[in-house]
């Protein structure tokens, strides 16, 4: 009878020790949460031109992967859309037809910063902000 005590205790420990270990590799490989960048985008800018107010939109499609239109009400331009990727915080954004892009990164989830550029070398810093 002792001998099975034994056992039985010995059982609960593995037992206790599996759930432990179990628990503290869940805490381990957590994988952190999405970062959802959809939504409405402003940024006011300075460009050679003058001060640039633009909108930049982000949706998400039933598939699952993003897109983006941009808004510059000052060129009475809306909804241009534009090739867009979004990946490990890097936004990237162009429009072909202008030859006109931006790299920047996610630096808060309100926030993106980076740098606009045209043909010529030209460039720009560039701060878009959540709009609410």
């Amino acid at each position: 009878m002792k001998r099975r005590s034994n056992l039985t205790r010995v059982s609960l420990i593995y037992f206790a020790l599996l759930i432990w270990l179990g628990v503290a590799c869940a805490t381990f490989t957590r994988v952190a949460p999405a970062v959802d960048i959809t939504g409405k985008w402003k940024a006011d800018f300075e460009t050679p031109e003058g001060k640039l107010e633009t909108f930049l939109n982000i949706q998400k499609s039933t598939d699952g992967t993003l897109t983006a239109t941009i808004d510059v009400p000052v060129m009475d331009a809306y909804n241009v859309p534009l090739i867009f990727s979004f990946e490990k915080g890097v936004v990237h954004w162009e429009i072909e037809e202008y030859d006109v892009s931006f790299n920047g990164k996610l630096v808060d989830p309100a926030t993106i910063e980076g740098e606009s550029s045209r043909p010529g070398g030209e460039s720009w810093s560039v701060i878009y902000k959540r709009v609410k």
